[in-house]
């Protein structure tokens, strides 16, 4: 077999090439791209834990629903306040939702509801859906910043998202 067909060649020698990719994927991340890496992760999770509570299997709290409670406990440290009377108002109004998916979840916990997971879950995809835009507008913002001076204006301005208005 030559090497070129070898399927070994595409396959990481070790999980440690895996992990290294993570590893650097998140010290290049901006912190848009790490708020969103977490919040799908956290979408990961509960979906996991909501199929596992349906099926019978590992009820109650367990590593799944530990994982899913740091993840958002990690979500809410994430906020920083601000002086700005609008923005300070946002970081209340999102801390806020956070203790709420916290405390949902630790009621799911008590009876294995997979039906509160699931809420949780779809609050934490939209979160994903606007991170995932945030990060598309800051890809656009970057790649306009750095668009050849002989580009033409409607390619320079079209795509991205405006969220001043």
């Amino acid at each position: 077999m030559s090497s070129s067909n070898n399927p070994e060649n595409f396959r990481p020698r070790t999980a440690g090439g895996s992990q290294q990719y993570v590893d650097s994927s998140i010290r290049m991340a901006s912190p848009a791209r790490l708020r969103l890496m977490l919040t799908e992760r956290a979408v990961e999770v509960a979906t996991t834990l909501s199929r596992l509570w349906r099926s019978g299997e590992k009820l109650g709290p367990n590593e799944h629903s530990l994982s899913l409670l740091e993840l958002i406990g990690e979500l809410l440290n994430g906020i920083s306040g601000s002086q700005d009377p609008e923005e300070k108002k946002l970081c209340s109004q999102v801390s806020d939702l956070y203790v709420f998916l916290s405390k949902h979840l630790l009621i799911a916990e008590d009876t294995s509801n997979a039906d509160y997971i699931d809420e949780i879950q779809i609050v934490l995809a939209i979160e994903a859906e606007t991170w995932r835009a945030v990060c598309a507008q800051e890809l656009t913002s970057r790649q306009s910043a750095v668009s050849p001076p002989h580009a033409t204006p409607s390619a320079a301005t079209s795509g991205g998202l405006n969220f001043s208005a």
